[in-house]
């Protein structure tokens, strides 16, 4: 009995090193992937256009040590679908940007190119 207690806590060190060793390389690529990146300007094509309505739910949640159902209010939204460099993101835009494009206009942004994944944040839209 006491072999098989070595050899399951044994496995168990390497189980639990194996689970840090993969959860500190996540942490250091998306660190290496996404931090300190700079801004870029570009033209991005604007691909299609989305409105999303405010949306009312709920959502449970323990206060007090109470399950309390929680209303959520998800605001309207004024989406933009670009295009830049072949790969396409979306995002939210005012009101008046969205009624002044159209499909297939160009439209100024400052964005961020992450350095592995390639994937594109769009920090600003502009006419």
């Amino acid at each position: 009995m006491n072999k098989l207690s070595s050899n399951f806590n044994r496995y168990m060190v390497i189980l639990g090193a194996i689970i840090v060793v993969c959860v500190v390389l996540y942490f250091s690529f998306t660190t290496v992937d996404g931090v300190a990146l700079g801004n870029q300007k570009g033209k991005a094509t604007v691909v299609n256009k989305e409105y999303r309505e405010t949306k009312r739910g709920y959502s449970t949640e323990i206060i007090g040590g109470r399950t309390k159902a929680v209303p959520r209010v998800t605001p309207e939204m004024y989406i933009l679908k670009l295009k830049l460099d072949g790969k396409e993101t979306e995002f939210a835009v005012e009101k008046e940007l969205y009624s002044a494009v159209n499909v297939g206009d160009y439209v100024q942004i400052i964005y961020q190119r992450r350095r592995i994944t390639g994937a594109i944040k769009i920090i600003e839209v502009t006419r």
